[in-house]
Formats: structure tokens, C-alpha cells, sequence
């Protein structure tokens, strides 16, 4: 009697164990990072009561007789499986999908979890909401590349607060001159003799020096007359710093001597000649545009044009600069993070990078 009492009682005990578990996984329902436990059981020693015994000519085997003393736990496991993903609307909050951990630092050692409720702190360094540790990554470097073959480190983007500005050194044009546009004479002055509005397509781009001032660019495209006999293909580009392309062009200079340069108030190029297809060839570039900026204090503007991607095909006349790599100073005014877990920062000035990239193991 006193036996399966104790039995019973091991059972009891050991199942209250399971309770308990199973209401520390109800009490962490939303805990981040959380992951439940379960408890298996096994049963204890034996008393054998009898032994068996084997086969003979005369009879058969018998079976062992044993009584169970109970039951114990085996173990307490964790179970490691990802849990559904769900949206905080707090752009610093992470899940991993999949295996894996967050690395966090807390002074040197290391520690590791799934729990992604991450923040940046007032210095800049991306840290564990739960407890303070910074989280580890891989930091961009000074061209804004990430190497993630080296050893991660904690994330810190107060370097990144601002980026420096940058000269315009290059810039392209994109779209299209209309085929059906009349021809302009080549007599037609760089200054004054201003075309009808329908033969001429005008558009400007902003440039900027060493030091992030702005100066704008004015560019005047239009058909010129070669040679009667055959289709006209041929278009000229006036570059000017006037809208009214007017007044003098001191300080603007081309170092390319291949391209044709006249007049006193703008610089023009005359060899935007077109194929049979309406495209220009891949060379169509305008090398080394020079804007004098020693007044400003500034190292002079040098960059090359890029003409090649303008079309002529019967449609609407819409050529215009849709890129120059020039900007200035640039303050932080957000980020957010990409599904790889690099942190991309976005500047006041337009421009974007990647900051860092979040590491797992």
C-alpha cells in the first residue's frame, strides 16, 4: 500500500514541475524574445518480483514480473522554433527568420538572443532595449562599403550623424529630341537671336563645389543645319550659367579640345549627331566641364556630361539631366533596416547610405 502511494506521489510532484513550466510559458506569453519550455518525463527503477525464464522442449518462456516505483522528469527543454513575426511600427525592432542570434556586448562579453527590441541610444549606439547591451555588426567604411568577413563590433553610427558635402564630378542625360523638330540655322547667335519655343528644348541641373555651395547649370538643346542633301541628325547643346544665355562665361571652360567651343556667353557643342535608330553613340560625353569657384573659396567644379542616353524619335521633345553626384552637407534624419539587417541612414540633402549591417550567429 505504502508503495504505489509513493508512486502516485512521484507522479504528482513531477506533474505539479509540468504546471509550473507551462505557466511560466503562459506568463511570458509577451516577453521578446521568449522561448517556451516542456517537460518530458521517464519512468524510475523497477522491483522485479520474478525473472523470466526461457523456452524448453517441455514448455514455454515466461515474462519478468516488475512493479514500478514511479515516475521522474528526464529533462526541461527549450524550444528554439521561430515564433510568428508581428509588426511594432518602431523601425528598430528586429526578428530573425530562421535560426540564428543577436550578439550583444555588455563591456567585452558577449552574450546571445533572439530578443530583437533594439534602440539607438543619445551617443549612437544600437543597444538591447532589455538590458543596455550594445548590439554587434559590421560598420561601413569611409566609401560606405560593409564588410561582413571581419569581426563584428558594436554598432555605433554617431560618426554618421552628418556626411560631408561632395563635387559634382559627373552628370547624365536621359530622354528624348523630337525627330520632327525644324532645323535652326547654323547662324543662329549664341546670345541674342533666341529661336522660336517649339525648336528649342531648354533645361537646367544644379552643380555643386568642395564646399556644398549650388550653382545652376543652363542648358539650350536644337537642331542644326549640316548639310541639305541629307536627313538632318545633327543637334547642338548650349551651356550657359544665365537663363537668358547671356553675359559672360568667364569661369566656365571645357579641357576637352575635341569638342567645338564659340561665342562669348555660352559654350556650345555642335557634334550630338544622331544614328538611323535615333540613338547617339556610347562616346557622346562631354569631357571635363570646368566652373571656376575661386571666389567662393572653393576648388573649381570639374566634371564630365553624358549625352549618350538622349534619344531623337517622333514623340514630345523631353531631354533633361536626371543625375549629377554632387550635394551638401547632409544631417541625419532617419533610418531604417533592410531585411539582411543593414541599417540604411537618410540624409536632409536626399542622399542615403548604408550605415551598418546587424550581425547573427
Amino acid at each position: 500500500m505504502m508503495r504505489s502511494m509513493y508512486a502516485g506521489v512521484s507522479g504528482l510532484r513531477n506533474h505539479q514541475t509540468k504546471m509550473d513550466v507551462i505557466g511560466n510559458n503562459i506568463a511570458n506569453v509577451n516577453t521578446a524574445g521568449y522561448k517556451k519550455s516542456r517537460v518530458v518525463f521517464q519512468d524510475t527503477l523497477y522491483q522485479s518480483i520474478r525473472g523470466a525464464s526461457r523456452p524448453t522442449d517441455a514448455r514455454g518462456g515466461t515474462n519478468p514480473m516488475a512493479i514500478g516505483l514511479g515516475m521522474a522528469i528526464a529533462s526541461i527543454d527549450q524550444i528554439h522554433t521561430p515564433a510568428p513575426a508581428s509588426s511594432t511600427n518602431k523601425a528598430s525592432d528586429l526578428a530573425i527568420d530562421g535560426n540564428g542570434y543577436f550578439i550583444v556586448d555588455n563591456g567585452g562579453q558577449r552574450f546571445y538572443t533572439r530578443a530583437g527590441n533594439f534602440d539607438f541610444d543619445k551617443l549612437g549606439n544600437l543597444i538591447s532595449l532589455a538590458n543596455g547591451y550594445r548590439v554587434h555588426g559590421w560598420m561601413a567604411d569611409e566609401d560606405w562599403n560593409i564588410d561582413t568577413v571581419r569581426s563584428s563590433e558594436p554598432i555605433d553610427i554617431a560618426d554618421f550623424k552628418s556626411i560631408p558635402p561632395r563635387a559634382t564630378t559627373e552628370m547624365k542625360f536621359t530622354g528624348n529630341l523630337d525627330s520632327n523638330t525644324k532645323v535652326h540655322p547654323d547662324t543662329f547667335g549664341l546670345a541674342t537671336d533666341i529661336p522660336d519655343e517649339n525648336e528649342i528644348i531648354v533645361t537646367s541641373k544644379e552643380v555643386y563645389d568642395s564646399l556644398g555651395n549650388k550653382e545652376e547649370l543652363y542648358f539650350r538643346f536644337f537642331k542644326l543645319s549640316i548639310d541639305d542633301t541629307v536627313p538632318e541628325t545633327t543637334w547642338a547643346c548650349d551651356i550657359s550659367l544665365s537663363p537668358e544665355f547671356s553675359g559672360s562665361i568667364e569661369g566656365i571652360s571645357i579641357a576637352d579640345n575635341d569638342k567645338e567651343i564659340s561665342g562669348a556667353n555660352v559654350i556650345r557643342i555642335k557634334d550630338l549627331t544622331f544614328d538611323n535608330n535615333g540613338t547617339l553613340p556610347s562616346d557622346a560625353i562631354l569631357k571635363s566641364l570646368i566652373i571656376g569657384r575661386s571666389e567662393q573659396g572653393a576648388e573649381d567644379i570639374e566634371f564630365d556630361i553624358d549625352f549618350s542616353h538622349i534619344t531623337q524619335w517622333e514623340t514630345k521633345s523631353s531631354a533633361w539631366a536626371e543625375y549629377q553626384d554632387g550635394y551638401t552637407m547632409g544631417n541625419l534624419t532617419t533610418y531604417n533596416f533592410g531585411i539582411d539587417g543593414t541599417i540604411q541612414g537618410v540624409y536632409d540633402n536626399g542622399e542615403s547610405r548604408n550605415l551598418a549591417r546587424v550581425a547573427l550567429v
